[in-house]
């Protein structure tokens, strides 16, 4: 019996859809007050909450938004599976790829700390590069 009510959760409820992964776990048990669904990857809980003895679905509410903090406002609000399956047909947010550039660091002949080489100082003593280092291209 447990194992029809999770496989209809997992149907109504195929991802997360705070952040689209389709790690979940779902803690379903017979004559439970109270049974949940986790996502694995963003740390996100809902309750579940059935009505009628043929135990559908009435609502699914957002206990926990863990690392997805954007949803944090949803946190209590209860709704129906359908809303859910809205909120994750959306595209989720991609994170922004970050292009670091390379910085060549000198050591500074005063104090012995790496800088970068387009400053005209030590950041750390205020040495400034000797003639010989700037004719060297250090």
């Amino acid at each position: 019996m447990e194992e029809h009510w999770k496989s209809n959760v997992a149907q109504q409820f195929p991802q997360c859809p705070l952040c689209g992964s389709q790690a979940l776990e779902y803690d379903i048990e017979y004559g439970s007050v109270k049974d949940y669904i986790y996502c694995v990857d963003c740390n996100a809980k809902w309750e579940i909450n059935w009505k009628g003895e043929d135990f559908e679905i009435e609502y699914i509410t957002l206990l926990e938004a863990g690392n997805s903090q954007k949803y944090g406002n949803l946190i209590e609000e209860k709704h129906s599976p359908e809303w859910w399956r809205e909120i994750m047909s959306k595209p989720k947010e991609q994170v922004p790829t970050i292009k670091l550039e390379t910085i060549n660091k000198i050591r500074c002949e005063y104090c012995g700390t790496y800088y970068n080489e387009a400053l005209d100082e030590c950041p750390y003593c205020g040495g400034r590069m000797s003639h010989d280092q700037i004719l060297r291209g250090l």
